[in-house]
């Protein structure tokens, strides 16, 4: 099993830590699964930057896995389609966006989502990222970073913005 991080909290920046990793890892041509389990792309009617990005420069390097509701998939759904192609192609870097909130929410358990990162070829090192984090993940992960809200413009009414929320 290859290393597995954790980045949970209430401080905005879990994601973002997630696809820092993404870029570092494509810089050494390493291949990358992203699971969105509790996420669209689409947003106010477009796409988030980072799936443009992606799109744009790294679609050889990445593959992108999200809430359809054209397809009607669920969190469960998601993670079992990332699992799989992790399984086929071996990607250097796995992140399992909002799988803390999948399994607080109900949409998966701790031990499926468990089972299915043991069951990675060990070359794959496994990104979790999430809210509310199930015990079982803390006493998994190989490295946990806990980000904190100190002060969010969100409080101010700032909501949404194009570039920085999506």
């Amino acid at each position: 099993m290859g290393l597995i991080l954790l980045y949970t909290g209430d401080g905005k920046g879990k994601t973002t830590a997630a696809l820092g990793l993404m870029l570092r890892a494509i810089g050494h041509d390493y291949r990358v699964v992203i699971a969105h389990l509790m996420k669209t792309l689409i947003y106010r009617g477009e796409y988030v930057g980072e799936y443009l990005a992606i799109k744009k420069f790294l679609s050889g390097y990445v593959d992108v896995y999200s809430l359809d509701p054209d397809q009607h998939l669920t969190p469960r759904d998601v993670f079992k389609i990332a699992l799989s192609r992790a399984m086929e192609i071996k990607p250097f870097l796995l992140i399992l966006d909002e799988v803390n909130n999948a399994v607080s929410s109900g949409y998966l358990t701790a031990r499926e989502a468990i089972d299915g990162i043991k069951s990675l070829p060990p070359e794959v090192n496994v990104v979790l990222t999430g809210r509310d984090t199930p015990h079982e993940f803390m006493e998994l992960a190989d490295l946990i970073t806990v980000m904190e809200a100190k002060r969010h413009y969100f409080d101010k009414g700032v909501v949404g913005v194009r570039g920085l929320e999506w």
